[in-house]
């Protein structure tokens, strides 16, 4: 599989690899070693029969979570008092 996913990352990176038509993009698949039913899936742009093929999860999601700066929450007086305010550092 990982040299299915090296080969997809080259396709990815190369504007050349991704105007490759059906033939030339088969042949590259060919000499990359890749077996002929994901050879076929590739060429026929079909992800799914591609994600079945090489074993790989379907409902993927990536992510970053970026936390923005939060002003600090007030606290309420307990007793009555002064105001305190919660600072995270």
């Amino acid at each position: 599989m990982s040299n299915v996913v090296d080969l997809l990352e080259r396709i990815g990176q190369s504007s050349q690899l991704q105007s490759l038509t059906g033939e030339q993009l088969a042949r590259e698949l060919s000499r990359a070693g890749i077996e002929p039913a994901v050879q076929a899936a590739i060429v026929q742009r079909r992800p799914r029969q591609l994600e079945e093929l090489i074993g790989a999860t379907k409902n993927v999601c990536c992510m970053v979570h970026a936390p923005q700066d939060e002003e600090p929450e007030e606290q309420q007086p307990e007793d009555g008092g002064e105001r305190r305010v919660a600072c995270a550092s």
